[in-house]
C-alpha cells in the first residue's frame, strides 16, 4: 500500500509537482516561440500589405514572402484550416495581381491613340505594302506603317513616361493656353520628330492645322477615361480591395490569438 504522505518515489507529491511544473514551463516556451515565430511576422506582414493595397499602386508587386513560406511550409506551421484558406486567397489573388502589367496596357493604349490622331491628322497609319520574296517570287505582301507609328511603340512602353502619364496629372506643359501631360507630349513629340525619322520626309496635315503636331494628337487623347475604363486595369484595382479584406480578417484572427496568448501566459 501506497503511503499517501511518502516524499519518495516518482508518484511522490513533490515529483507530481515538479512535472507540473516542467510541462507548464514547456507550454509556455512553446507557445512564445509560436507567437514570435509565427503570429507576430504574420500580422506584421498583414498590416504591410493593407498599407499597400490603400496606396492604390498598380505599378508595383505585390511581395508575401512570409505569408508564401507558411504555405509552403504547413508540415512546420500548422495554421488552422480557417487561416490557412485566406492566405491561400492572398497567394491567388497576390499572384493574378503581379501578373497584370500596367506598363504594357498603359503603352497599348498610347500606341492607339497616337494611331487615331495620326489618322485624323494626316490621313491613313499604313504607307504602302513591300513584297516578300521566296526563291525569287512574291509571296506576300507586308504592310509598311511609317517610321513614326515605329518610333510610338518604341516610346510608349518606356516605365518612367508611362508612370508619368498615369500619375503625374500636375506635371504639365501649357501651348496655346492648353494644359497638356509632359510625359504624354514627350512620347508624341519623340514619335513625330524627323529627328528620329530616317526615310519619310515631313508630312502635310490634311486638316486646318498649323501648330506642333504632337499637340494637335495630345488633343485628342483621352487618356485617363481609357486608362480608367480599361478592364485589366479594373481588374486589377478590385484585387488590391480583395487582398485588403483578407489581410484584415487575418488580422483580427491573430489579434485576438495574441491577446489569448497575453492573458493566459504573459499578463502579471
Amino acid at each position: 500500500m501506497t503511503n499517501k504522505y511518502s516524499t519518495s518515489g516518482d508518484r511522490s507529491p513533490i515529483m507530481e509537482n515538479c512535472n507540473i511544473t516542467v510541462y507548464n514551463q514547456l507550454k509556455f516556451e512553446t507557445v512564445i516561440a509560436r507567437k514570435n515565430e509565427l503570429y507576430i511576422p504574420l500580422i506584421e506582414e498583414s498590416f504591410k500589405l493593407i498599407d499597400k493595397c490603400k496606396s492604390g499602386d498598380l505599378f508595383s508587386r505585390l511581395e508575401i514572402s512570409f505569408m508564401k513560406e507558411i504555405l509552403q511550409k504547413q508540415y512546420k506551421y500548422r495554421v488552422d484550416d480557417i487561416l490557412l484558406s485566406k492566405l491561400n486567397d492572398i497567394d491567388s489573388l497576390v499572384n493574378s495581381f503581379n501578373k497584370i502589367d500596367v506598363i504594357n496596357i498603359c503603352g497599348n493604349i498610347v500606341v492607339d491613340l497616337f494611331t487615331k490622331g495620326f489618322i485624323q491628322l494626316y490621313g491613313d497609319i499604313i504607307d504602302g505594302e513591300a513584297p516578300i520574296y521566296y526563291d525569287g517570287e512574291i509571296v506576300h505582301y507586308e504592310t509598311v506603317f511609317p517610321e513614326e507609328y515605329e518610333n510610338i511603340r518604341m516610346i510608349a512602353y518606356d516605365k518612367r513616361l508611362v508612370m508619368g502619364v498615369v500619375q503625374q496629372s500636375d506635371d504639365y506643359v501649357i501651348y496655346e493656353d492648353e494644359f497638356y501631360n509632359r510625359s504624354l507630349v514627350t512620347m508624341l513629340e519623340f514619335a513625330l520628330a524627323d529627328r528620329n525619322k530616317r526615310y519619310s520626309s515631313s508630312r502635310t496635315p490634311i486638316i486646318d492645322w498649323a501648330g506642333a503636331p504632337e499637340y494637335y494628337i495630345a488633343s485628342l487623347c483621352n487618356f485617363d477615361e481609357e486608362y480608367s475604363k480599361n478592364k485589366e486595369i479594373i481588374k486589377k484595382r478590385d484585387i488590391l480591395k480583395d487582398i485588403s479584406v483578407l489581410c484584415k480578417d487575418i488580422s483580427s484572427l491573430i489579434d485576438q490569438k495574441l491577446k489569448d496568448i497575453f492573458e493566459r501566459y504573459e499578463k502579471e
